[in-house]
Formats: C-alpha cells, sequence, structure tokens
C-alpha cells in the first residue's frame, strides 16, 4: 500500500511543484499572488518586468474591444505612451484592461499597475492591423500590461 501510495503521489507532486515553478518563474509570483509593482517609464520597459506601475497618456480614440469566448470576460486594449505625449504614434505599451475607458475622453494621464509581458497570442494579428489602421505602429518590442482588478 505504501509503495502504490508512493508511486502515485510522487508523479503527482513533481508534476505540481514543476508547473508551479513555471507559473512563478513566468509571473514572478507564485500562483494567486501578485509580483511587487516596479515602477518604470514607457520607454524602459523590456520583458524583463513582470509588476509594473507605469504612468503615461492613454490614447482612447483606437481602444479595442476583446471578448472572452468561454466567459463573458470583456476586456479594452489601448495604446499607452509617454506622459504628455498625444501626437505619437509608435506604440511601445499596449493596455488590457477590464475596465472600460470613459468613450467621452481621447486622451487620459494614467498610471497603470499590471503584469507586464510581450503581447503573444493576446494581442491578435485582427487587433494589431485594427491598430495599424487608426494610424499607430507598433514598436518591435512592444508590450502589454495587464491591468489588476483591485
Amino acid at each position: 500500500m505504501k509503495k502504490l501510495v508512493a508511486v502515485v503521489l510522487m508523479p503527482c507532486l513533481f508534476v505540481l511543484s514543476v508547473g508551479m515553478g513555471l507559473w512563478s518563474w513566468e509571473h514572478g509570483a507564485l500562483p494567486g499572488f501578485r509580483p511587487t509593482a516596479v515602477e518604470v517609464a514607457v520607454d524602459t520597459i523590456t520583458k524583463d518586468h513582470r509588476g509594473v506601475r507605469i504612468s503615461g497618456t492613454a490614447h482612447y480614440a483606437p481602444k479595442l474591444r476583446q471578448t472572452a469566448t468561454e466567459s463573458d470576460t470583456v476586456w479594452w486594449l489601448y495604446p499607452l505612451t509617454a506622459q504628455g505625449q498625444t501626437q505619437e504614434r509608435t506604440v511601445r505599451v499596449v493596455v488590457r484592461t477590464t475596465r472600460e475607458p470613459d468613450p467621452l475622453l481621447g486622451f487620459e494621464n494614467r498610471t497603470v499597475e499590471g503584469f507586464a509581458r510581450p503581447p503573444g497570442r493576446l494581442l491578435p494579428q485582427d487587433a494589431r492591423a485594427a491598430l495599424r489602421q487608426k494610424g499607430y505602429d507598433l514598436h518591435e518590442n512592444v508590450m502589454l500590461v495587464e491591468e489588476w482588478d483591485d
């Protein structure tokens, strides 16, 4: 019986520990916890950052709406440029949030706290094309900041 428990339990514990290790390596914290938010500038954010606090000007004109297929969650995507840069069209940071931007605002100075990552599949090609169609160019090292819901 003890041998059977060891044979079943050991692989499960191994898979669990590897999964948690990969999660903490990717997110900078164990599941259920947030990484410490570090103050970064729009121009200096890199894929090495995990938890960030970033201030800049949100461009709401090209905001995009994403809907999850398996739930009713709606995310809003919009570019964030350096503070006061309303004419900037090269996007280095895209914010993904569940809070809908005010429809009456075109620009807003915001401080966003969230998880920074390369956009990958969270910024699909149709969203990239929509940003380009609205006159925005994506920087080659564009970063996606998923805003934390508080």
